[in-house]
């Protein structure tokens, strides 16, 4: 070969390798993201082997263990202001799928609103717009008041609700005859009920299979839905709605004889909760493990999120074997499980709204900490950016977009129609508020409760300062605390929400009757 042929070659394979690779970076650049969204149950913001805040060494559990959602974590951004929607699940969920605050459906003066949502955005109908190739689906707990498939689901599991993960919803055993079993086993050996738990809760063994909680199932049906997106060369969304670690306590055998030999911690201490909460991780290993072992971790982010705060307490615990029959039963003495938060699930304090919130994926730095305040209505933007966008979010989309902040370290807020966090419940639950603006939070009953009694109608609390939420300091601050009642009663009196109670079941009990 001639030296000008030899260039002429080295010129030729370079253009062609060089007009290969702008063809793979316009490809990459159309190609739309997966998005994996893995919501789980009453998972509290300390209930993770990881911190959930760096500087907070009590932040991380002393017996539990997730190293999954750890690895999860330190591949992209850990959010240390995470918050759901609503301190309840139902709630949440609904808020979730709208983008909007509980205060504009559930807590709403118009109790037929669930009959009015035809042509409201949820997650998949948004990325749909911003996309029509996406497929969607859902998989597991779903808990909110209009059916899968009218939210814009390709695939779902249907109308679930709690009783999907329950020992009684699989018919594994009569109520009565566990109550009843468990109260005789109690009176026979002499257990006594010294810190005053609740009796009558849920069984913890439940050894009649694999697949305990449906974690596993819940796990597959999203694999085989994926593959299938896969094969189709669709972009897709799917949620992983877990029922753990909602009572009951349900686990694999193996796991929980693991948790029972293990060394107890002193703030963590049942080894029926962590057997369930380690289990609920080895399904987000499987899912991580997949996208890998599928090679689409560089098209694919995976988001987590809690539902809700943890519960503050255990009911009385019962252990049934294979033969569902009771081998155990005593009363969980450990009532304060989200050390350093205030208080836990159903409560306005952080321990009842601040939860296990993360995310990785192209374009997100590892090992990231975030101390940006999200929220789970932040989802729903979030998304349907990521999907391409391109569709309006109207006044009601009480969330904005994370894109930003998670593809640019240097940006310091999420953009939303406000600069407050509210949460609000009433109707047929008792009337509270909370609403947080920078570092000061104020709460707001509206109604005399038994169990707040000595609790004043509003209380401002610095969470910067006091994250435990001990010191009421509206005293010293209250024009600070008039700003934040102002504003929460010009929210709620713009939405129609309620602010008082009335006999009338939860919209998802009512759409079932319907």
């Amino acid at each position: 070969m001639t030296k000008i042929h030899l260039i002429k070659t080295v010129i030729f394979s370079t253009t062609i390798l060089f007009a290969a690779s702008c063809t793979a970076l316009n490809n990459r650049a159309a190609k739309k993201p997966n998005i994996i969204f893995i919501l789980t149950d009453d998972q509290g913001w300390t209930h993770t082997s990881h911190r959930a805040d760096p500087n907070i060494p009590e932040s991380k559990s002393d017996y539990f263990e997730t190293p999954n959602m750890d690895k999860l974590a330190e591949s992209g951004v850990l959010f240390i202001n995470g918050y759901a929607p609503n301190p309840i699940c139902a709630p949440s969920r609904n808020s979730l799928m709208f983008g909007q605050n509980a205060a504009r459906h559930i807590y709403n003066k118009d109790s037929d609103w669930y009959k009015k949502t035809a042509d409201w955005l949820t997650i998949p109908r948004a990325i749909k717009k911003a996309d029509s190739n996406y497929k969607t689906a859902h998989f597991g707990k779903w808990h909110i008041a209009m059916h899968p498939k009218d939210a814009g689901f390709d695939y779902d599991d249907g109308m679930t609700s709690n009783s999907g993960g329950e020992i009684f919803g699989d018919g594994f055993l009569n109520i009565k005859e566990y109550t009843k079993a468990t109260d005789e086993y109690m009176k026979e050996n002499h257990i006594g009920n010294p810190s005053k738990s609740k009796s009558g809760g849920k069984p913890s063994g439940h050894w009649d299979d694999k697949n305990a909680k449906d974690i596993f199932g819940i796990t597959s049906r999203a694999k085989d839905f994926m593959k299938k997106s896969i094969a189709e060369g669709k972009p897709f969304y799917v949620q992983l709605s877990h029922y753990a670690a909602h009572l009951s306590l349900v686990s694999r055998k193996e796991t929980y004889e693991y948790f029972k030999n293990k060394k107890q911690g002193e703030r963590h201490t049942n080894p029926e909760f962590a057997a369930m909460l380690k289990d609920l991780d080895t399904g987000v290993g499987m899912i991580m493990d997949f996208v890998k072992d599928q090679g689409i971790e560089n098209d694919t982010y995976i988001f987590l999120m809690g539902d809700n705060g943890g519960r503050l307490s255990l009911n009385q615990i019962a252990v049934i074997d294979e033969n569902k029959k009771l081998v155990e039963a005593y009363y969980s003495t450990q009532h304060n499980r989200n050390i350093p938060l205030r208080d836990g699930k159903h409560s306005f304090y952080e321990g009842g709204l601040r939860v296990p919130f993360m995310a990785a994926g192209p374009g997100i730095k590892e090992n990231r900490v975030s101390r940006i305040p999200v929220s789970g209505l932040d989802f729903l933007p979030t998304f349907t950016e990521l999907a391409g966008g391109k569709v309006e979010m109207t006044e009601v989309i009480d969330g904005g977009s994370m894109v930003p902040l998670l593809l640019d370290e240097s940006i310091e807020k999420v953009e939303r129609n406000s600069e407050y966090f509210i949460y609000h419940q009433s109707s047929h639950r008792l009337p509270r508020s909370a609403i947080r603006k920078g570092d000061f939070k104020l709460i707001k009953y509206w109604s005399k409760e038994t169990k707040y009694k000595t609790t004043p109608k509003v209380e401002l609390f610095n969470i910067a300062d006091d994250l435990g939420e001990t010191t009421n300091v509206i005293r010293d601050n209250p024009e600070i605390a008039k700003e934040l009642e102002i504003e929460l009663g010009n929210f709620l009196k713009d939405v129609n929400a309620e602010t008082g109670i009335r006999n009338i079941e939860g919209p998802f009990v009512r759409l079932m009757d319907d």
